[in-house]
């Protein structure tokens, strides 16, 4: 009888194992799957060339287009892919739908990574988010973000403009907004008593959300709702030259900003994956 008990444990230990660590490891897996319920997500993996045609973007700006770099922030996860440059000079502006039924309350949350290769020397726009079957405009927009020169030939300013809200857009300066620089940015728009915007320049990917750089408060003119992202390439040359990648839009901050795993994550994950294969094959 001692060599019965002593013999059973030993056959039942690895089933008991094997659902503990399928367990664990569907628990990692919905943890992150917590944190990652994107609306959209564009990492720019095209051919380089024209944006216009792919993955549904829509428009004629020839001064967008697709380039064989990849822009990276630390502790950031990066989807990978290529990116996108705004060319000054060349006008003209490309939308994409993030997501099949538009935002008509609550907060949306929309981060970007942007390198400025060329100093703007005038106060440009650069990137919204639209209602349904918007277009960039600029001043008619729900929100839009504005960048213009800080210190003549080195750094550059940005903000965010509220339709119905003053005559322009609202700046914060930093001193990492310099060109050659990758800078994360992120922009929230709560719906409400007319709209509000807030502003983030280099928050921390995985963090809380701190207080904002800048903030509009409600009184405006509120979106109806919002359906789309929106680029503009100005005609004016004073706008600058710019990078793009990494664009997210989620209802909530750590959907726009989530960081690498840590290795422990993702081996917990991978044991988990490991442990329902052999399951399923060796039952």
């Amino acid at each position: 009888m001692k060599n019965v008990l002593r013999f059973v444990p030993v056959l039942a230990a690895p089933r008991v194992s094997a659902r503990i660590g399928l367990a664990l490891g569907i628990a990692g897996l919905l943890a992150q799957s917590a944190q990652a319920n994107l609306f959209y997500t564009e990492g720019f993996n095209y051919n380089a060339g024209a944006l216009s045609g792919n993955d549904s973007w829509i428009g004629g700006a020839a001064g967008l287009t697709v380039v064989s770099t990849n822009l990276t922030y630390p502790n950031l996860a990066d989807p990978g892919g290529n990116a996108l440059v705004d060319t000054a000079g060349t006008s003209g502006s490309m939308t994409v739908n993030f997501t099949g039924t538009p935002i008509t309350s609550g907060s949306i949350y929309y981060s970007f990574l942007a390198d400025c290769t060329m100093l703007p020397t005038a106060n440009s726009y650069l990137t919204d988010l639209l209602p349904l079957g918007g277009s960039p405009n600029g001043s008619g927009d729900p929100f839009s973000v504005y960048v213009g020169q800080q210190t003549a030939g080195s750094q550059f300013k940005i903000g965010v403009r509220h339709q119905g809200v003053g005559s322009g857009a609202t700046y914060t300066s930093n001193g990492s907004m310099t060109v050659g620089t990758v800078n994360l940015f992120v922009v929230e728009y709560t719906f409400g008593s007319g709209g509000s915007v807030s502003l983030w320049v280099d928050p921390t990917p995985g963090g809380t959300q701190p207080n904002a750089d800048v903030t509009i408060a409600a009184g405006g003119t509120e979106a109806a709702n919002l359906d789309t992202i929106g680029f503009k390439a100005n005609s004016a040359t004073t706008a600058g030259q710019w990078i793009f990648d990494d664009l997210r839009v989620g209802d909530n901050w750590a959907d726009v900003l989530p960081a690498v795993p840590e290795p422990s994550t993702l081996a917990l994950s991978g044991l988990g994956l490991a442990l329902l294969a052999w399951r399923r094959n060796g039952r």
